[in-house]
């Protein structure tokens, strides 16, 4: 299993940390499973559903209006590098 985890992490370009692979690897097993229950629902003579059924879907129509510039956007930002917004770091 642990080979596995190796070729994950490689694929997914993510590092693993040693102390983090047995708690990756509960974890994979935990979604292997869930997805092995939903193989077991009974989907005959169901129609595929493309639509959320909870309710009217209210699409408002595009209109073309002006944007805001963009020393008006960075004045409202806490941090800017370079006209861009600064946000936060995502692994």
């Amino acid at each position: 299993m642990k080979e596995w985890l190796s070729i994950a992490s490689r694929l997914s370009l993510i590092k693993v940390d040693v102390r983090s692979e047995e708690r990756i690897l509960e974890d994979f097993i935990k979604i292997i499973e869930f997805f092995n229950q939903l193989r077991e629902v009974n989907v005959e003579n169901v129609e595929p559903l493309f639509i959320n059924p909870a309710g009217d879907h209210v699409v408002r129509e595009d209109k073309p209006r002006k944007c805001l510039d963009v020393s008006e956007v960075l004045l409202n930002t806490k941090e800017r590098v370079d006209g861009y917004i600064k946000g936060p770091k995502t692994l």
